[in-house]
Formats: structure tokens, C-alpha cells, sequence
């Protein structure tokens, strides 16, 4: 056997090592993605949340109950905000009517958000 024929059969052994270890971090890395991808896909469409605006008036802050917001309304009303069409009047506090942004809505046991309750 000849250095050059030595030198090819080295190569070609290494670039098999190289398809098999590609093969068998390839596999587990496709697995896991999945799976990640099909649970970040599950959690907005199977939840329901009672949302509120919170208001801040005369230093205190009072909760305006909005109604209840499931799967993407859910996640759309935290991130964007939310427009009260009618004034809404909480015990002596009356929250105006109009765009409330997400920073200012809360919505109950709902892990994503990023809001202080």
C-alpha cells in the first residue's frame, strides 16, 4: 500500500465518521424540535382567562373586569391591548372608554404575560 492510497482510505473513514455522527445527533435534535415546537403551538389554544384593565385613578388602582378571552383573543388582548367601547364603572371609580394598551390589561393564572397583578 502506497502513502497515497493510505491517505484516500483515511479519508474515507473519516468522512463515514462524519455521516454517522451526523445521523445520530441529527435524529434526537429533530425529535426534541418537534416536540418543543407542538407544546408552544398547544398552550394559547386551549386556555380561557378573565381579563381586566387596570386603571390607575387617584393613586389607587382599581380592577375593570373585561370578560373572559380564550386561545389567540387571549394572547392578542395581553400583547395589544384592549378598547373599552362604554365607560365602565367599578364602585365609585368610573373607567373611561377607549384604547387600554396590553402593559394595562391583566389576565388571571395566565403564565405568559409579562404584567405585574
Amino acid at each position: 500500500m502506497s502513502f497515497n492510497e493510505s491517505e484516500t482510505t483515511n479519508c474515507q473513514c473519516l468522512i463515514l465518521i462524519i455521516k454517522i455522527m451526523k445521523k445520530i445527533f441529527l435524529i434526537p435534535f429533530v425529535i426534541a424540535s418537534l416536540f418543543i415546537m407542538s407544546c408552544e403551538e398547544e398552550d394559547h389554544h386551549d386556555e380561557c382567562h378573565e381579563c381586566h384593565i387596570a386603571y390607575m385613578a387617584t393613586g389607587s388602582k382599581t380592577q375593570g373586569e373585561i370578560g373572559e378571552f380564550c386561545g389567540d383573543d387571549l394572547a392578542d388582548v395581553e400583547a395589544n391591548g384592549y378598547t373599552l367601547l362604554e365607560d365602565l364603572v367599578v364602585g365609585d371609580v368610573t373607567i373611561p372608554a377607549g384604547f387600554y394598551p396590553g402593559v394595562d390589561i391583566h389576565c388571571e393564572d395566565h403564565a405568559d404575560h409579562d404584567h405585574d397583578h
